[in-house]
């Protein structure tokens, strides 16, 4: 029982060291440690409450992934992703969750914590799998699950008029419960037909899990790349920003290499900074005009502060930007 209790413990450990890599390369720095170790608390506390919940909730690994009857596994999971977004909703009404990445990361730590604790629980039960691709693939799939929770709640704080964010959070927040479920009836289906030592059939399953994942952080870095492109497009024609912003802030590709800027504190403020100003220009659009002048006073302000920071150096213009 140690070794995949180990194994659980690595591989929780080795995606959340993922998702935070993905914000320090973005704005280089470790702020988002404590707020990340919170909302994985937050999965655990979730994952506790499943358990004392009764029987008829929670996950278990092994060829019989989750507990309960066959009509309670859909509510189920939906009810385990309403109780993670909630957490991730409170972090969202502050500006730690701005936008879809910062909700899939956030999503996924949650997850997590979620997955892991249910699998140490399996494990403390008894409940020893067969092979350990059942472990890896429980843990990715809750985690993917849970990280399109949180770009839903990014996208909709971020995209969407007030009274149309809760509906699209509960949309996302079914879609991904339910998702979760099929898959892992497609995987006990699949254990049952093949057995779970079955070697392509458990690659297929982790290498599907891992991919997933990964999707979710391509949709989520899509939805704010648009959103950056035009608002930052729109500064430029106003004369705020130079021209090569557009070409760099929008790719978080090309934001992450130093090529552009030569000094990383520099850097590091002018991503947060323009990111910051272009999503709080993108939901004036949706606010009501009293608010929408509150909101535009900081726009304004975050727009003197871009210039004078993007002043402070003669070769502030990177020039041409190449697609490496």
């Amino acid at each position: 029982m140690i070794l995949p209790a180990l194994l659980v413990l690595a591989v929780g450990a080795a995606v959340s060291g993922a998702a935070f890599l993905v914000l320090w390369l973005d704005r280089y720095t470790t702020e988002p440690v404590l707020r990340l170790v919170l909302i994985a608390l937050w999965g655990v506390g979730c994952s506790l409450a499943f358990r004392l919940a009764g029987p008829t909730v929670g996950l278990v690994v092994s060829l019989d992934p989750v507990l309960g009857t066959p009509a309670t596994l859909p509510a189920a999971g939906v009810l385990e992703e309403v109780l993670l977004a909630a957490g991730l909703a409170v972090l969202a009404t502050s500006h730690y969750l701005e936008g879809p990445l910062d909700g899939a990361v956030y999503g996924t730590v949650a997850g997590l914590g979620l997955a892991a604790t249910q699998g140490l629980a399996v494990l403390h039960g008894g409940r020893v799998p067969p092979d350990p691709s059942v472990l890896i693939f429980l843990i990715l799939v809750g985690a993917a699950a849970v990280a399109a929770v949180g770009a839903g709640i990014g996208f909709a704080k971020l995209a969407l008029r007030a009274s149309l964010r809760a509906p699209c959070v509960l949309a996302v927040v079914v879609v991904a419960g339910v998702a979760r479920w099929l898959l892992l009836r497609a995987a006990n289906w699949g254990w049952s037909a093949w057995g779970p030592r079955n070697i392509p059939f458990r690659i297929a399953l982790v290498v599907a899990a891992a991919l997933l994942l990964a999707g979710m952080f391509l949709g989520a870095l899509a939805l704010e790349r648009r959103v950056l492109r035009q608002q930052l497009t729109d500064e430029v024609a106003l004369g705020v920003l130079p021209s090569w912003v557009v070409d760099v802030l929008p790719s978080y590709r090309r934001r992450i290499r130093a090529v552009w800027w030569r000094r990383r504190d520099e850097r590091r403020e002018i991503v947060r900074l323009l990111i910051s100003l272009a999503f709080r220009k993108h939901r004036l659009r949706w606010l009501p005009e009293e608010r929408a002048r509150l909101y535009g006073l900081e726009v304004g302000r975050l727009r003197q502060r871009a210039r004078k920071l993007l002043a402070l150096s003669g070769d502030g213009d990177p020039g041409p930007v190449g697609e490496g």
